[in-house]
Order: structure tokens, then C-alpha cells, then sequence
């Protein structure tokens, strides 16, 4: 009798944790480490300048404030129907989208092709290959530059109350 050798397990190769969240008919990934957490559109208030066209409104979470991007506008898509809002991780950013398809593992991501140009290099961090589809990997930094929340910030300074002051006469 031949003793029986067990079969060893190759190990499996550490994946990245991302979501997959969908903006119309097109599915997008992100790092799971770069979402705080994922919520509804409850409680979001529409800020009132425009100078920022994918800056439409703002989130209150456990006293932050988030400057919600609209994905349709960042990404130059049409307009469709946003269910929820990714609030980001490091940065006072959330992102509205579709809908979460789900979480999953890619294996490595993909470079992008220098078919990629302008804004799209800031946006992606490439591509990743998931069951047999491509999907871009969004930058979380891509969303707003540090100019673009600066501004922000210096808009709600400017639009804030003026506190008024007793003149002091001598």
C-alpha cells in the first residue's frame, strides 16, 4: 500500500479588497481602504454656487462635513439616478453614486494605456481585470485637487455671517 501524500495548497495570492459601484450602465472600482463608509443620500444639503459644477451639495456625518462630487459630472457621463453616497477616507470628500454592486479582491491593477489622457490620468489609478470584464480603479485624490477644496473652504468662509463688532469711539 502506497501511503497517501496530502497535496499541498499553493498559497493564495494576496488580493486588494475593492467596491465595485456603478454609475449608470458602468461598473468602477475603488480601494476599500479609501471608503469611510457608504450611506444613503439622506441629509444632503444643496450649496448654492455653482462655481463648481460637480460640487452640487455637502454632507454632515458625526460633525464633518463632506463636499459630495457627483461621479456623472466628474467622469463626463449623463445624468442618472444616484442612490448612494461613498464618504471618503483621509479627505473631506464623498463621492455620490448609483449603487454598490459589491466588494471583491483584484489581483493587481493594470497601468493605464496612453489612450488615458488629461484629467483621466488623475482620475484612475488603472484598470483592474475582474470576471472577464475591465474595470477602471478610480483615485480617491482624484475627486477634488487640493486648489479645488481650498476654494471650497474659502467659499463658505466668504458666505458665512459677519459677525458684527461695538465700534470702540474714543
Amino acid at each position: 500500500m502506497r501511503p497517501h501524500r496530502r497535496q499541498q495548497r499553493k498559497p493564495r495570492a494576496q488580493g486588494h479588497p475593492v467596491i465595485l459601484f456603478t454609475i449608470g450602465e458602468t461598473t468602477f472600482a475603488i480601494a476599500a481602504s479609501a471608503v469611510n463608509e457608504i450611506q444613503s443620500l439622506v441629509g444632503m444639503k444643496a450649496i448654492p454656487h455653482r462655481q463648481f459644477g460637480k460640487v452640487r451639495h455637502t454632507l454632515e456625518r458625526e460633525g464633518r462635513r463632506y463636499w459630495v462630487v457627483d461621479a456623472n459630472i466628474q467622469f463626463g457621463m449623463l445624468p442618472t439616478h444616484s442612490s448612494r453616497v461613498l464618504l471618503l477616507n483621509e479627505s473631506p470628500v464623498a463621492v455620490k453614486v448609483d449603487g454598490i454592486d459589491r466588494m471583491t479582491e483584484i489581483g493587481r491593477v493594470l497601468p493605464l494605456p496612453k489612450a488615458f489622457q488629461g484629467d483621466e490620468q488623475n482620475w484612475y489609478a488603472g484598470l483592474a481585470v475582474i470576471a472577464g470584464r475591465v474595470i477602471p480603479v478610480v483615485n480617491p485624490a482624484g475627486f477634488l485637487s487640493h486648489h479645488e477644496l481650498n476654494a471650497l473652504e474659502e467659499s463658505e468662509i466668504r458666505k458665512a455671517p459677519v459677525q458684527e463688532t461695538a465700534e470702540v469711539t474714543a
